[in-house]
């Protein structure tokens, strides 16, 4: 039971930290608009060109036009993929993509977990007794998790020589980003050697996050931790859920507020509106130049 409670500890860990996150990113003062294009949200027509609403005659009387669809488009390439580093930096690009994909794999591989145990506790027969939706949804979770595994060992890896050799990226890289890659590349090495020698088809895996989703019961006689690997895999993870937010990993979901909230907001400033409202707390503001030092 141990090994659930640790797990629990954690994911509170990571929740109440993210909540607190965001809550500061809400309460920030407004932001300065930075006035580039194109918006991504923007209709096609206006995309194209790197064109904004703006441009329309009376502008301010209209109802203002997004596209969910173009933003999608966008966001969907550079936060699976990374477009703008296999632009910009390919060399890093081929270390960066297997170590950021694995990671995501591994969150879908939790997901398809999660799924799959709660499939089981809502007991259709058809499902809990092994039929063509069961068989499906266990290959998803093999692939995916041992693609994960094996992108996530070789880029986390790449990743962690690439700043010691690369002096471009060792001088301005910190101890805290040597551990952060560190501390992601054990969890992938002992995942791996878990599944390689012990649980090749993660079905362990699945009675642990079937445990955790009902409070430590068992599924087909598992225990946690029956292998030392797969006791510090899961020490591991649990860990690594909880540090994530707690550093500037928390980037891969904090973006959301860059993009939406900074990069791409484009709300008009209207007479009475919101907007109004914060720019004028902004110049109520009266800074001084003291400060801690």
């Amino acid at each position: 039971m141990g090994f659930y409670i640790l797990s629990y500890l954690c994911i509170f860990v990571f929740i109440f930290v993210t909540g607190y996150l965001v809550y500061r990113q809400l309460i920030l003062p407004v932001h300065l608009r930075w006035e580039i294009y194109p918006v991504q949200h923007e209709p096609t027509d206006k995309l194209t060109h790197g064109g904004s609403y703006m441009e329309d005659l009376n502008w301010w009387k209209k109802k203002q036009e997004g596209s969910l669809l173009n933003e999608l488009k966008y966001m969907a390439p550079e936060i699976l993929f990374l477009r703008g580093l296999w632009k910009e930096n390919r060399s890093l690009w081929w270390v960066s993509f297997p170590f950021h994909f694995g990671l995501y794999l591994m969150i879908a591989t939790f997901a398809l977990m999660v799924l799959h145990s709660v499939l089981i506790l809502w007991g259709k027969d058809a499902f809990v007794a092994g039929g063509a939706a069961r068989s499906l949804l266990d290959s998803l979770i093999v692939l995916a998790g041992w693609i994960g595994l094996v992108l996530g060992v070789i880029g986390s890896a790449g990743t962690f020589c690439r700043r010691l050799a690369d002096p471009a990226l060792r001088n301005y890289s910190s101890f805290s980003d040597y551990f952060n890659i560190l501390f992601i590349l054990l969890f992938f090495v002992f995942a791996f050697l878990a599944c390689l020698f012990v649980d090749p088809l993660l079905g362990g895996a699945k009675a642990y996050i079937f445990g955790l989703l009902t409070g430590g019961r068992s599924l087909d006689v598992y225990a946690p931790a029956q292998s030392f690997v797969g006791g510090v895999a899961i020490i591991l993870a649990s860990l690594l859920v909880a540090y994530i937010p707690l550093t500037h990993m928390s980037h891969m979901f904090m973006k959301f507020f860059f993009y939406h909230k900074v990069k791409w907001d484009d709300a008009p400033n209207l007479r009475g509106g919101r907007i109004e409202d914060d720019i004028l707390k902004n110049l109520a503001l009266k800074p001084t130049w003291r400060a801690k030092h």
